[in-house]
């Protein structure tokens, strides 16, 4: 480009010419880039009319909303991850949960097929159980619960307060003639967030459970799940006994009590309900853990 003035050269946006100062008309400026995120472009059509107005992205605009849709995207794979980790974690659990429910249920179906009357013999082949004989559980705790001549329990443990116990076992006492007489289940795994049981309320009265009610009603009206239950012949019962605590209201201190519900080995009824006190104080001390009733 000339300048008209003196002829030099000047460059394609000089407003001035560098050789003679001359100001340069008709030479397009250099505009703002736009503030706005759309531009509306109109374009000539042949015969000189104004075609329809279109829209035309701003690059800006964009590349914004390029950064927010990967801004997006990776929020969205984030929590994808997430509710991923969460849902094995809960899965994790479960099989714990799982686990733990499968090896009470398994000792509970060996007390179940226990026929009371029956010699140690038979019984084995009867629940497909290894049931030793003499004192001989695998835990030096378990031999001091009670007396028992036969004895079947679960291979995993559960720690009870820093005391290693089986999570279940059943124990079998014989007279005489060798039959068994009285079978007992120990559901320790119950006992494992400690020996106090469940913390409840208040004091669960004897009237909480009802005569005649199922054993699995007894079990939901009272909201625990049995440590121990003990069938004897001579009775046709089986006492099913409950460990729990609460704070007593007036002294502030702990109580602990269990909660026996005797149910009809014929009918599957409740007989009778009654609970007992333990000597909480003997216990600390290592007295004998004596048994207060009320």
């Amino acid at each position: 480009m000339r300048c008209p003035e003196c002829g030099g050269e000047i460059g394609e946006n000089e407003v001035f010419c560098p050789s003679c100062g001359a100001e340069q008309f008709g030479v397009p400026e250099r505009t703002a880039e736009p503030d706005v995120f759309d531009v509306l472009e109109e374009t000539e059509n042949e015969s000189g009319g104004k075609n329809k107005k279109k829209k035309v992205k701003n690059k800006d605009k964009s590349n914004s909303s390029k950064n927010q849709k990967g801004r997006k995207q990776k929020l969205v794979v984030i929590a994808r991850i997430t509710g991923i980790a969460v849902l094995l974690a809960l899965a994790v659990l479960l099989v714990f949960i799982a686990a733990g429910n499968i090896s009470a249920a398994k000792g509970r179906k060996i007390f179940d097929n226990v026929d009371l009357g029956r010699d140690a013999d038979i019984i084995r082949s009867k629940t497909k159980a290894d049931f030793l004989e003499g004192k001989v559980s695998s835990y030096g705790a378990v031999n001091h619960i009670s007396d028992y001549n036969f004895i079947c329990e679960s291979e995993k443990s559960v720690n009870v307060d820093g005391i290693q116990l089986p999570e279940w076992a059943v124990l079998l006492k014989s007279d005489g003639d060798g039959s068994v007489n009285e079978a007992a289940l120990y559901n320790f795994s119950v006992l494992k967030h400690g020996w106090m049981g469940a913390r409840t309320a208040e004091r669960l009265e004897p009237s909480t459970v009802e005569f005649g009610m199922t054993a699995k009603a007894a079990e939901r009206a009272l909201g625990l799940k049995p440590y121990t239950i003990i069938k004897e012949s001579k009775e046709n019962t089986s006492v099913y006994v409950y460990r729990y605590n609460y704070i007593d209201s007036e002294s502030g201190n702990t109580c602990v009590r269990n909660f026996y519900v005797e149910v009809s080995d014929v009918d599957g009824k409740v007989k009778s309900a009654y609970d007992s006190q333990l000597d909480y104080l003997n216990l600390i001390l290592g007295n004998g853990g004596g048994v207060a009733d009320n």
